[in-house]
């Protein structure tokens, strides 16, 4: 369907559920288009995430408004080119693509990184997006959601526009991005739970998820008054390849105020190589409160920072102001540092004085840190009025290494005496070094998340379609055979258990049971049955009040009989191949001869630059010969490889379009399988980081 200017100046459209795989097309100048409520829907509801595919709405011309609509089931909700004056209003494009993620509660799977560099030819849509707008000056977003997708709103050379009250949660990827967009205000929007890479208490990676994301040039916006916790990164703004490439510009002269940054896995902020302000912000719970290489001019100023591993980190950075902050209880407070060496291809270091220098570290208050200061290879440091309680704590965790969880009576406690959800004006350095409050929406109900909010990284659940919205049951292990009841308020009952026990049948939710399996390998199921309020699956469906819903869960685990040897190949002479997969003969010859070294395991797992002591860090191969036994069915092997790998499965090739140079790529395989059988896998490692993974999984 298309909406021409011609037509009117004004079209509404009668509510209900419109089945549109093509979407409906808006051109034209001064046009309102209120759809009453009516949802658009791209694909059938059962459709998988990562199948959906189109855009609902693709919209083009001057002073445009659209409102009331749902749209779902595509790859792209709503996607604006070229319109000047562009306003969204109550559209709710949830439950559109997301892909299927290859990382487990085990282990991480480097094909679910992202990257957003680039995106002069719109490469961001690559992972779709609830709302895409592009050169949409003077734009407004307000009171729009997307929830349970991968992308939110996403803008590219949008300048001076709002986007307020809406709310972008429960994303797999980004919240809010922004690419070349100055003068916009980002008021009082809930950003929460945009996160992947995430297994609590195993890995921490956030895999460049971001509740906002700032990149390239994106200059002079203001961040206010947001929720935006539980994020892979909190706040995440790089300068831009621009900047890198030429050492000029950036994303510079930023104010963000009085948001939330909590419980990231990684930084709550991240601001690297450029000049900015965070004001009065609370940080709980996050690997770096800020990460701020390469930061000048920066002012960092009344935040709450409490539970990070660091506070602050700065790496190279230069007159930078950290005045009027409370650092409670994270290991070291403040970092500074310079390293030995920088990487040369930065023509920003060639361009730009990089030594670390010139900090002003004043009125800060340090309760219950290990070290309050790091302070390495860094001149002129003026510290004035900061003090220090040395109160001791109870005991605290880290599970992970890099991050520092309170138990959570002690955290409890510490977020009732900030008195959560977070105010603005509970910090008196609002107008420190010259910064005003900056004014919200009036009438407008701050977005900080209630006091009753399952909050912390403990309640980051991420399975293969994201991250857990707390809108069905959910079973989720919490270690030790001990698993958590989530979801709705309601009742619980077992269905069936395979392979395992239950040491109890029925419950309440939230509940927890334990569960012991009963032999090694196999299948283990669980299916429980909940009854209660509506439920809303990975997909959207809705479940309505007081009918069953089934959950629980599936694993299988198929040992496999590896042998695994590793060899060095040659580097080629010639400088054009050294990205090439190895020379045939020169193969043949290196596996005939002795390996660096032979194993056995039962599962094939490796990342890193080396798989292991004894292993080069470039120019090895990695030779595994497997043996296993499965009941009869269908199935899926899951190749993960950096660079390059091919499969056989009983002698026969099933992955040839893998061996090549590449970064981490996931590669299914269907198969049918049934009784015993043999795998051979042979990977080559080029330079650069390497994976070789093999997950073998029922297909469902």
């Amino acid at each position: 369907m298309q909406i021409p200017a011609a037509l009117t100046t004004s079209r509404k459209f009668s509510r209900g559920e419109f089945f549109m795989p093509a979407g409906i097309t808006i051109t034209g100048d001064n046009l309102t288009v209120d759809f009453g409520g009516a949802t658009l829907r791209g694909t059938v509801p059962t459709t998988e995430p990562d199948k959906r595919v189109g855009v609902g709405v693709r919209v083009t011309g001057k002073n445009i408004t659209l409102k009331n609509l749902q749209v779902q089931g595509y790859k792209v909700g709503v996607l604006a080119r070229s319109c000047p004056g562009l306003k969204l209003e109550s559209i709710d494009a949830s439950d559109n693509w997301k892909q299927r993620l290859a990382s487990t509660l085990e282990k991480e799977d480097l094909s679910d990184w992202m990257s957003f560099h680039q995106n002069e030819k719109d490469e961001w849509l690559e992972y779709g997006a609830a709302l895409y707008l592009v050169d949409c000056g003077g734009f407004s977003v307000r009171k729009c959601t997307a929830l349970r997708g991968q992308c939110g709103l996403m803008l590219t050379r949008c300048n001076d526009g709002l986007v307020a009250e809406n709310n972008f949660s429960f994303l797999s990827a980004i919240g809010l991005g922004m690419y070349r967009s100055s003068r916009n205000k980002i008021l009082q929007n809930n950003i929460d739970w945009c996160v992947r890479g995430y297994s609590h208490g195993v890995y921490n990676r956030g895999q460049d998820s971001a509740g906002i994301l700032i990149y390239e040039q994106s200059s002079e916006n203001l961040f206010a008054y947001n929720s935006v916790t539980h994020g892979g990164d909190g706040f995440f703004l790089w300068a831009g390849q621009t900047t890198m490439d030429t050492g000029r510009g950036g994303c510079d002269d930023n104010l963000v105020f009085g948001n939330d940054f909590s419980h990231a896995p990684t930084n709550g902020i991240e601001a690297t190589f450029s000049r900015n302000a965070f004001v009065n912000n609370l940080v709980l719970e996050c690997w770096h409160g800020v990460w701020g290489g390469y930061s000048y001019e920066t002012k960092i100023v009344g935040n709450v920072f409490g539970f990070n591993a660091e506070g602050i980190a700065i790496e190279h950075g230069r007159d930078n102001a950290i005045s009027s902050n409370l650092f409670h209880r994270d290991l070291t407070a403040i970092n500074l540092w310079k390293n030995p060496t920088q990487d040369p291809n930065w023509a920003y270091v060639r361009k730009h004085e990089t030594t670390s220098r010139d900090y002003d570290i004043a009125y800060n208050r340090f309760v219950g840190c290990t070290k309050p200061l790091n302070i390495r290879a860094t001149d002129r440091v003026r510290e004035t009025a900061n003090t220090t309680d040395t109160t001791r704590f109870p005991a605290v965790m880290q599970p992970s290494g890099n991050t520092i969880v309170a138990t959570e009576t002690d955290k409890k406690a510490y977020l009732k005496r900030f008195q959560l959800p977070w105010s603005p004006t509970a910090s008196p350095a609002a107008t420190v070094q010259g910064f005003v409050e900056p004014a919200p929406i009036s009438g407008v109900p701050l977005p900080f998340l209630p006091k009753n909010t399952l909050r912390g990284r403990r309640y980051i659940f991420v399975d293969e379609w994201g991250p857990y919205a707390f809108d069905r049951p959910l079973l989720w292990p919490r270690g030790d055979g001990h698993y958590e009841i989530l979801g709705p308020k309601g009742r619980w009952q077992l269905v069936s258990a395979d392979g395992v026990t239950l040491s109890a049948k029925s419950g309440s939710v939230p509940d927890t049971v334990a569960i012991t399996p009963k032999g090694q390998g196999g299948q283990a199921k669980v299916e429980l049955e909940y009854l209660g309020e509506p439920t809303r699956d990975y997909r959207g469906i809705v479940t309505p009040k007081r009918k069953p819903v089934r959950f629980g869960f599936s694993h299988f685990f198929a040992p496999i009989d590896w042998s695994v040897s590793f060899y060095r190949w040659s580097k080629p002479e010639n400088p054009t191949e050294v990205h090439s997969a190895p020379d045939p003969a020169h193969f043949a010859e290196v596996i005939r001869g002795t390996p660096l070294k032979t194993e056995k395991r039962d599962r094939l797992d490796y990342a890193g630059s080396s798989f292991g002591a004894g292993i080069p860090n470039d120019h090895y191969l990695t030779i595994a010969d497997g043996k296993f036994s499965v009941p009869p069915g269908a199935y899926l092997l899951e190749i993960t490889t950096d660079d390059g790998c091919r499969v056989w499965l009983d002698g026969k090739p099933i992955l040839t379009e893998a061996w090549k140079y590449q970064g981490p790529t996931l590669y299914p395989v269907a198969v049918t399988l049934g009784g015993a059988h043999t795998l051979r896998v042979e990977h080559f490692q080029i330079d650069g980081y390497a994976a070789l993974r093999v997950n073998l999984r029922p297909k469902l």
